[in-house]
């Protein structure tokens, strides 16, 4: 049965018995787990002094598919425990020798393709329909989700005049609940490393009756716990700079969609005029 993310990769490995020389195998991932998520089979075969097969079988044996499945799961692993300076010290060798910027773009091209193999449509739409019925969203998003969260105020505003954005952890959330209404939605972003207080924020919509939307990386996140929906967008990045290319195509899908429920072509049409007015665009 393959797993489904990895945080109980290291202890499935530490509590299965293995076969052979299969055993030779685990003992390297445990004791090298970092390394070994920038190796290949054939490399991690060599290192441990068995056959390929065997490291492949070692993967399947876990639930993985193959070793390259395991291997992504070792990467999100160390994702999510890594510091930044950490992070950066691995970035050469997760380069693979390649041209730091094609392999950063490589690795973007990568999110996307895997976001949407994963995108569940009637969620999206679950979320559309409930953006369409809300008097007032928040989104939430801290440190460098801050910018994702102002996009998505951006995008979101011409289909819910009401929608603002909490970049802040200075408690200014708790004054947008003053506003808030049964009718209110909270839509939370986070991706590795996550910070507390967005999970914080999201536990107190939580507590006050809201609906809360996660737009996060993976379904091991701390803000699913707290949230009613989740859109999965993949952020996979060992750089200190974080991978937003993903996220932001779901966050343009979702305002897409929800500009075609809306509709309002009155106000998109006094927008236009207002723009041309005043000269907005050259």
């Amino acid at each position: 049965m393959r797993r489904d993310g990895p945080s109980d990769l290291l202890t499935a490995v530490r509590r299965t018995r293995f076969p052979g020389k299969r055993a030779q195998v685990a003992k390297y991932i445990l004791d090298n787990y970092m390394e070994s998520a920038f190796l290949t089979a054939a490399e991690v075969a060599r290192r441990v002094g068995v056959s390929e097969p065997t490291v492949i079988r070692f993967a399947m044996d876990l639930g993985y598919s193959g070793f390259t499945a395991l291997q992504r799961a070792l990467q999100d692993l160390i994702q999510q425990r890594l510091t930044t300076v950490q992070r950066l010290r691995l970035q050469p060798r997760s380069l693979g020798g390649e041209i730091p910027v094609v392999q950063s773009l490589w690795r973007d091209l990568r999110n996307l393709e895997e976001t949407i193999e994963a995108v569940d449509p009637e969620a999206v739409m679950r979320v559309v329909d409930l953006l369409a019925a809300a008097d007032r969203v928040i989104v939430v998003g801290l440190r460098m989700s801050a910018a994702l969260a102002d996009y998505t105020r951006f995008a979101l505003k011409k289909s819910v005049p009401t929608v603002v954005a909490v970049t802040s952890g200075d408690g200014t959330f708790f004054e947008e609940l003053l506003y808030a209404t049964p009718r209110s939605v909270v839509l939370g972003l986070g991706f590795p490393r996550y910070t507390r207080t967005t999970v914080d924020y999201l536990e107190a919509a939580r507590e006050h009756g809201l609906a809360v939307v996660a737009i996060t990386d993976s379904q091991l996140s701390p803000l699913v716990a707290f949230a009613d929906h989740v859109l999965l967008a993949r952020s996979r990045a060992l750089s200190y700079v974080d991978s937003f290319t993903a996220p932001i195509a779901v966050i343009g899908a979702l305002a897409t969609a929800l500009s075609l429920k809306t509709g309002e072509p009155e106000r998109l049409e006094k927008l236009e005029r207002l723009w041309k007015k005043y000269r907005v665009f050259r």
